[in-house]
């Protein structure tokens, strides 16, 4: 195996982890600075609930409670200021780094580590999540100490515990608990795994539990986080679907109901499960061309910028660094991912993304806002690809490639699917995109 830990002399020093995480705050808190844009969208939505909270009216929010009570808590402390609602976005991002770099040190060594704290402080699209009001910040910062707990062997019960608050935080993100079973039997199955993961899942579904209740009471209908699950389950499956987060049927009688005041969460919901089953046992054909079509836009260098309208600053300059970004972390993700295969430590990693990847592009739909969740995972991977590099240059160099010219050939075929996907999204998206800007 090509060694990637760093003798002593070569170990990092505490400043430059300090130094680094300062940094990648301050890029944070100056974007968060210049941002003049006000809540809007989806983002709209989370601010009336924080403002419900604050006021103590009753909450009509269709989201999960933990990031609005959080950010009211906020305005209780601090008094009202976007700046600072954002600047807390721009700590659980930082925090966010650090999780990152403590993963990585215990899965890769040290100088994985440094190469991930640095890719997670300059992650353009880490960076303008601080700006926005959404609760996709909170969530994966809660998400990285999770992964942490487990690669530590920490108290499974907490940890559930801690899944729980993650998905009070954003309800789509229950989808990870797959993820983490998986890792928990493949890395403890010869220590009791099975009491690991029946402590961790009780302790998860306990958490949410009181919310559910509560949701079902109030929906007067079954709810076991959010009843949005539903709506973008239809958006994903629908006659007029085309793999991403798009609402064409708005235009169509047949997606009338979707905005139609009169109907309630729990009846809609309904409606849209039904619909989107009816269309998927009636459509098999285009079902499977949506699948393609949603892996193929799930797995492109694209970002979120390419789907907010909204003025924000240097929204150009940060879409093509985002661009440029991802067009060098994916393939270092895949060659790290490669070679970590067989490692029970990061097993993990890729079944985050694998199980994120997965049900977003059978069940939902795929956009950059999907992506969110298992950056952490796709960080963490490039950095290890990025810490084997030079010693595969080396290798080749030398011409004794011979133990890993099947991994290198595996790393390079896929790597290749990604630009010549890239390239395809590119001409047949290009003047959507660019009509955004």
């Amino acid at each position: 195996m090509i060694p990637t830990k760093l003798s002593k002399e070569e170990e990092i020093s505490p400043l430059a982890v300090w130094g680094i995480l300062l940094f990648g705050f301050a890029i944070r808190a100056a974007y968060v600075l210049s941002v003049k844009v006000l809540p809007w969208s989806d983002m709209a939505q989370w601010d009336q609930a924080r403002l419900s909270i604050v006021h103590g009216l009753p909450y009509t929010a269709g989201w999960t409670p933990l990031y609005p009570i959080i950010l009211a808590l906020i305005t209780k402390l601090f008094g009202e200021s976007y700046v600072l609602l954002n600047m807390a976005n721009a700590l659980f991002s930082t925090l966010t780094c650090f999780y990152i770099y403590l993963c990585a040190k215990e899965v890769f060594g040290k100088k994985t580590a440094y190469i991930a704290l640095i890719m997670s402080a300059v992650y353009v699209d880490l960076i303008w999540y601080c700006s926005v009001m959404l609760a996709e910040t909170l969530g994966i910062f809660i998400l990285t100490i999770i992964v942490y707990r487990v690669i530590k062997n920490r108290n499974f019960a907490l940890s559930g515990v801690v899944l729980g608050l993650a998905c009070m935080t954003k309800g789509l993100f229950i989808i990870a608990l797959p993820a983490f079973l998986f890792w928990i039997y493949y890395k403890y199955k010869e220590e009791r795994w099975l009491k690991k993961a029946a402590l961790f899942s009780v302790f998860t579904f306990l958490t949410i539990m009181p919310w559910s209740i509560r949701n079902s009471l109030v929906q007067k209908a079954p709810s076991l986080l959010e009843p949005t699950w539903a709506d973008t389950i239809f958006i994903g499956h629908n006659p007029y679907a085309t793999g991403g987060a798009d609402y064409y049927f708005l235009d169509h009688d047949y997606g009338k109901f979707y905005v139609d005041s009169t109907i309630s969460p729990a009846e809609k919901g309904r409606i849209c499960v039904q619909k989107a089953v009816k269309f998927i046992s009636e459509n098999p054909l285009k079902e499977l061309q949506l699948t393609l079509l949603k892996i193929s836009k799930h797995l492109t260098f694209a970002t979120s910028f390419a789907l907010y309208r909204a003025d924000y600053p240097i929204r150009k300059t940060m879409f093509v660094l985002s661009l440029l970004e991802n067009m060098v972390i994916f393939p270092l993700c895949v060659l790290g991912l490669v070679f970590s295969f067989r490692d029970k430590n990061a097993v993990g990693f890729a079944a985050i993304i694998a199980v994120f990847v997965g049900i977003f592009v059978t069940l939902f739909c795929a956009e950059g806002r999907k992506r969110i969740p298992f950056i952490p995972s796709l960080l963490i991977l490039a950095s290890y690809g990025a810490s084997l590099l030079p010693g595969i240059i080396a290798e080749i160099k030398k011409g004794e490639t011979g133990k890993i010219r099947g991994r290198l050939m595996t790393a390079s075929v896929l790597s290749g699917l990604l630009f010549l996907n890239f390239i395809y999204q590119v001409t047949t998206r290009a003047q959507d995109v660019l009509q955004r800007f």
